[in-house]
C-alpha cells in the first residue's frame, strides 16, 4: 500500500490516505515514530502496528483528560478506559498514569474516606462499601478507616442529629425513623443510640423518659 497523502488535519493530528482510498487519522507522534511520509509504502502488518500505536496514544490522552476532571484510583480509571478500549490498551494506559504518579491509591484512599465521612457524612460501613466498590483494596480500606475513632464518628452523628433530626428524637416513632435513616447512612446502631441518648438527656427534652426502650 502506498501513502498518497499525509497532511496536517487539525492540531497534532495528521490525515493519512492510502492508494486504495483508505483514510486514517494519526498523531504527529506516530508519524515521527514510524517515519511516515507521502510516497512511502506500508505493509498490512505495518499499518496494524501504526493503528495500535495510535490507539495506545489516544488511550493515554483520554486517561490524562479523565484525571484532569477528577481524581481516580487505579481500578476506577482502568474501568473508565475499558469502556472505550480493549483490555490490554486500557491496562497499559492506567499503568502509565500510575508510573507517572498521577494515580496513587495510597494517597487517594485517605482523601476519599475524609470526603465520605466528613463531607457526605456517611458511617464507616457505607464508606467502606463505597471505597471497595470504587476498586480500592480491602487491606487499604481497612487501614484507612481504622484511623477514625469512635469519638470521630460520634461527633459526626451528633452534628447530623442536631442539624437535621433535633426536633424528631423525643418522639418514639420519629426516633425509630431517625435511627433507620442514620443506619442507611452506614452508622452503627449502638453508636446512634448512644448519641441520641446523650441528646435526650439534655434538659431541653423534659418530656423524655430515660428508661424508654429504643428497640
Amino acid at each position: 500500500m502506498l501513502i498518497t497523502e499525509l497532511s496536517v488535519f487539525k492540531g497534532d493530528t495528521y490525515k493519512l490516505v492510502l492508494d486504495d482510498e483508505q483514510t486514517f487519522f494519526v498523531s504527529s507522534t506516530v508519524v515521527s515514530e514510524f517515519l511516515l511520509h507521502k510516497g512511502g509504502e506500508l505493509s498490512g502488518d505495518k499499518l496494524a502496528q501504526i493503528q495500535q500505536a495510535d490507539t495506545r496514544r489516544k488511550a493515554k490522552k483520554r486517561a490524562l483528560y479523565l484525571l484532569g476532571t477528577k481524581q481516580y484510583c487505579y481500578k476506577e480509571l482502568y474501568t473508565k478506559l475499558r469502556r472505550s478500549y480493549d483490555e490490554a490498551t486500557a491496562r497499559e494506559a492506567a499503568d502509565a498514569m500510575r508510573d507517572y504518579g498521577y494515580v496513587n491509591d495510597e494517597e487517594y484512599a485517605p482523601k476519599l474516606a475524609e470526603y465520605l465521612i466528613h463531607t457526605k457524612r456517611w458511617g464507616v460501613r457505607k464508606a467502606k462499601y463505597e471505597m471497595l466498590h470504587r476498586g480500592l483494596s480491602a487491606e487499604l480500606v481497612e487501614d484507612v478507616l481504622s484511623e477514625y475513632s469512635e469519638d470521630d464518628i460520634s461527633e459526626e452523628i451528633t452534628e447530623l442529629l442536631e442539624r437535621k433530626y433535633y426536633n424528631k428524637i423525643a418522639d418514639y416513632d420519629d426516633r425509630r425513623r431517625t435511627i433507620a435513616a442514620l443506619a442507611r447512612r452506614g452508622y452503627d446502631y449502638n453508636s446512634v443510640k448512644r448519641c441520641i441518648e446523650k441528646l435526650l438527656n439534655d434538659a431541653e427534652f423534659e418530656d423524655y423518659e430515660e428508661n424508654e426502650d429504643f428497640d
